[in-house]
């Protein structure tokens, strides 16, 4: 029915709307002040990320065997008894939170710890778990690992996949499909049975709006409703996967999963943007278009450099799995982590990051696990040069921006040339600093100790290459430091008479003794060094007269590649050989950049950055990752720390799935190896977990209700049976995911009606046992397209750099190709439960919030669909019949009598006000309807 708000105004109603709306926060607050279970996101970060930090920095003090100041932290209700002074927590509010004041070392409390203030990381992951509202796992209620491996009893998701045969049920009329068997079996157990099947109009509606994420036209409603032969659902179904728009749509859930972003999240100064994030999006799309095999499509996420692919390479683009994540300040351990986690909980719905720290605390996944995979990635590196995997679609773009690329890498290239020639140029000029400091070493740091001799910023690295290059020249018959390795082995009293000796006998010996550089005895003898320090300012100028020299020969001769004088050329080369102390190569000079330097290197780097995410003319590249030339033989980090390593464990598959006698990884990292585990039809995780969130995005809820934990702590499947035999059936087939599709959608299960059966609902509220086929909101991107698509303004082009705003009226693309930033998400995003970008998601929340609504009732984007759809419909003599053809584009079909009369007196009786017509808002108010907004 058409919204009774059409009878009043636009502000009567957003009155309307701001009431209800206060009304649903109500409801959330009391929901959120009850005592809630905690989720498993949330015991998640608890387990990952806060409980490691009690244990290291605070239990030691305030836990079960001391607890200084009568405070225990060791448990949430310990916190919220708190001490003498009270609490020290308050869920949800950090800002009266006693805890979170102390760590920050307020001036009003005490400070704590008192060794020295936590990180600002660190501190941070407190203040969030608090505003979270302090989630704490209850022990009690999660069955632990170790109970699980002392039983002997696998854990369900943990045990070979089987494939029962389908069961003999009462209703076998209701059967279309072995999906309708298992469903049924359940479904009469319980005393139900399947709900009548969807008229034709709702299913072509779902069935499109699921595979395209679109809805369709008037015209393909009313083909299908006068098909009448037996295979027109699976020709239906063949039609909509045939289709580019299946892959666009289902790419975005796998998006969701390879948690997708178009940014690094905050790095400094550095370029956030990827310049080719796209490629791996639009690889996805392809991957879905040409249903490729789910067990390659894997392979090449994980190891695409290692497999034999097409001629173009565009395979490759698939490593963006891996390397689109957030880049966590550049911490190479948090980047490894993220992709740790990418893998197998994307992959296989195992929280494996949870043992980083610890044992995992309810799956039979120890530390040593989670290192042997950290191994894998460390062994992987990100090359400097991408791999060009296509062209550019503009010749003229391409020219275009090659010209302007090497202009600016030529810009770069001369700064570092200059800035590596100034740092040589110094170096030379304050060897004697160098030299003086080694011999007389002063307290504090390098840097602190050179700040006294050297002009302007020190680089201390270059001091540390003195120090090496004398640690070669040790040996006492050396021609140039043969004096000073005998002279500076003295102490400071043994060292003037020493030096008188060495003196005396360089001047009775002359030129006769060929052991002594000629320049250097004569510079020790004439400058006659009574201590350290004095030899070496007496070496110190003895280079920069050599250096004085070279300079000015240059200046003449350009082309010189030598002094004239042997002995002045052999003292030049300790300055200027490859390796030398004060001879760094670029890349070494990059090394000691000061703070400026690097700041404007970043800027010149960023500029190129900027122009390959930005340029259409810059050629596609795929993110890829390559094995490091030789493995690193990764040791368990105590903690997660870096700096407490422990021993040193293979880099091999997960015992859980591969057993306690799997072979370590033998080829190179061992990422394909890796792969391969993760596809091998005895992981009894892979095919499960795919099969599990296909039928999730079918029908709302996976068989198993956890789809991002298949752990212990997750849910057993509400059909164990329909889950193995899906996963059986579909690896049996080439694990095509067309294939499931058809399987899921031919079934009488799915073709079932949405309405509510109250004594179902009496037995079953939650419809686990799927009686009925529940009704689902549209998500962001679906409800975007279908906007547009009734508009008639949809671009469905496939592949392309992302444009810049979805909410933007003129963007037309699919909001599959919108920018996704980090660092900035858009309150649209956040507005309609978009994925969060900086984990691997397996669904969503679903919450609803006035935001919502008010978006779109008021976004400039949706009021131009609106008017695009109006101005759509040609203007006719009869209203009638133009208000008909309105529907029919809106919501594919004809009105009802009493619609069609409310929106006559609507059109006709309200007065127009305002910059919209009657036509607009009635336009309008379709695209806002229940029956636009969701499915049946």
């Amino acid at each position: 029915m058409l919204p009774s708000f059409l009878a009043v105004s636009a502000r009567d109603f957003r009155c309307v709307l701001a009431f209800s709306a206060g009304l649903m926060i109500s409801g959330v607050v009391s929901a959120a002040d009850a005592n809630v279970p905690v989720t498993a996101d949330q015991a998640e970060f608890f387990e990952n990320r806060v409980r490691p930090l009690l244990v290291e920095r605070c239990l030691g003090c305030h836990g079960h065997e001391k607890q200084q100041g009568g405070l225990r932290l060791d448990s949430r209700s310990a916190m919220l008894k708190g001490n003498e002074s009270g609490t020290v927590l308050t869920p949800g509010k950090p800002i009266d939170s006693r805890l979170i004041r102390v760590l920050d070392y307020s001036n009003d409390d005490i400070q704590m710890p008192p060794a020295g203030k936590l990180q600002a990381e660190e501190i941070a992951v407190i203040t969030r778990w608090v505003e979270l509202g302090a989630p704490w796992p209850a022990d009690r209620d999660v069955p632990s690992a170790t109970a699980e491996r002392s039983s002997g009893e696998p854990h369900w998701a943990f045990q070979p996949i089987a494939d029962p045969p389908a069961p003999t049920v009462k209703s076998s009329d209701q059967v279309r499909s072995t999906v309708d068997a298992y469903v049924l079996a359940k479904l009469e157990t319980a005393g139900l049975s399947l709900a009548a099947p969807a008229d034709k109009a709702t299913f072509i509606r779902r069935a499109t709006l699921d595979l395209w994420g679109i809805p369709p036209t008037f015209a393909d409603v009313q083909d299908f409703l006068n098909d009448t032969a037996h295979d027109a659902v699976p020709r239906l179904i063949d039609r909509l996967l045939d289709s580019p728009l299946y892959g666009q749509r289902w790419a975005r859930h796998w998006l969701d999963v390879a948690r997708y972003a178009d940014t690094k999240g905050y790095v400094f100064t550095e370029e956030p943007r990827f310049p080719y994030a796209y490629t791996y999006r639009d690889y996805v799309v392809d991957s879905f278009n040409s249903d490729k095999p789910y067990d390659r499509f894997i392979l090449e996420q994980i190891a695409a450099d290692q497999l034999e692919i097409s001629d173009d390479q565009s395979e490759l683009a698939a490593l963006g799995f891996l390397t689109v994540g957030r880049r966590f300040l550049n911490k190479q351990e948090d980047i490894i982590d993220d992709r740790i986690d990418v893998v197998t909980r994307g992959l296989m719905s195992l929280t494996v990051g949870c043992a980083r720290c610890h044992d995992h605390k309810y799956d039979p996944i120890p530390t040593a696990d989670y290192y042997s995979l950290f191994g894998v990635f460390i062994s992987s590196q990100e090359p400097g040069e991408l791999p060009i995997i296509g062209s550019p679609k503009s010749r003229q773009a391409f020219e275009a921006f090659q010209k302007e690329l090497a202009e600016r890498e030529k810009a770069l290239a001369e700064f570092e040339q200059k800035t590596l020639a100034g740092i040589n140029a110094k170096a030379r000029s304050e060897t004697a600093s160098y030299l003086t400091l080694i011999v007389e070493p002063k307290a504090g740091s390098p840097t602190d100790a050179l700040k006294s001799l050297v002009t302007g910023e020190p680089r201390p690295k270059i001091l540390e290459r003195w120090k090496n290059f004398l640690s070669t020249r040790k040996d006492p018959q050396d021609k140039i430091f043969g004096p000073w390795n005998q002279l500076i082995s003295k102490s400071a009293e043994e060292f003037p008479a020493a030096a008188a000796e060495w003196l005396t006998n360089a001047a009775t010996e002359g030129e006769a003794s060929g052991n002594v550089h000629a320049l250097v005895r004569q510079t020790l003898v004439e400058r006659k060094p009574t201590s350290k320090v004095e030899l070496a300012q007496a070496y110190g100028r003895l280079f920069a007269d050599i250096d004085a020299q070279w300079q000015k020969l240059k200046s003449t001769q350009a082309d010189a590649s030598a002094l004239p004088d042997a002995a002045a050329e052999e003292l030049r080369q300790v300055l200027f050989a490859e390796g030398a102390p004060t001879n760094l190569s670029l890349e070494e000079s990059k090394s000691v950049y000061l703070r400026d330097e690097r700041n404007k290197q970043r800027e010149l780097i960023r500029k190129i950055e900027n122009l390959k995410a930005t340029s259409s003319g810059a050629p596609p590249r795929a993110m890829v990752m390559r094995d490091k030339d030789k493995p690193v033989e990764p040791r368990i980090l105590i903690r997660g720390n870096p700096g407490r390593p422990g021993e040193i464990v293979p880099r091999r598959f997960l015992e859980v799935v591969a057993g306690k006698e799997r072979p370590a990884f033998q080829k190179g990292s061992g990422r394909l190896e890796l792969a391969q585990g993760i596809v091998s039809p005895q992981n009894p995780l892979t095919a499960r977990v795919i099969v599990n969130r296909v039928c999730q995005h079918h029908f709302g809820e996976g068989l198993v209700r956890t789809p991002g934990d298949f752990g212990i702590r997750g849910e057993a499947p509400t059909h164990p049976e329909l889950l193995d035999h899906l996963a059986t059936r579909f690896m049996q087939n080439g694990w095509s995911l067309k294939m499931l599709h058809r399987w899921i959608m031919s079934s009488a299960t799915y073709a079932q009606s949405s309405v509510d059966r109250p004594h179902a609902r009496t037995i079953d509220p939650e419809n686990r046992l799927l009686w009925k086929m529940p009704r689902q909101r549209l998500e962001l991107e679906a409800l975007r397209d279908s906007w547009l698509a009734v508009s008639g303004r949809l671009d469905t082009s496939l592949g392309g750099r992302p444009f810049d705003n979805i909410a933007d009226p003129a963007s037309q693309r699919r909001t599959l190709y919108g920018f996704i930033n980090r660092n900035d998400l858009p309150g649209v995003f956040r507005a309609f439960d978009f994925a969060d970008v900086d984990v691997s998601m397996a669904e969503r929340p679903e919450t609803t919030v006035p935001q919502q609504a008010l978006f779109a009732m008021n976004s400039p984007f949706v009021i131009e669909q609106a008017k695009h759809l109006a101005a759509s419909v040609a203007p006719a003599a009869d209203d009638g019949a133009r208000v008909t053809e309105l529907f029919r584009r809106a919501l594919s079909r004809y009105p009802e009598s009493a619609e069609r009369e409310q929106a006559l007196r609507f059109i006709q009786d309200v007065p127009h006000a305002g910059k919209l017509t009657n036509w607009d808002k009635l336009a309008h108010a379709l695209l806002l309807t229940n029956e636009f907004v969701f499915v049946d």
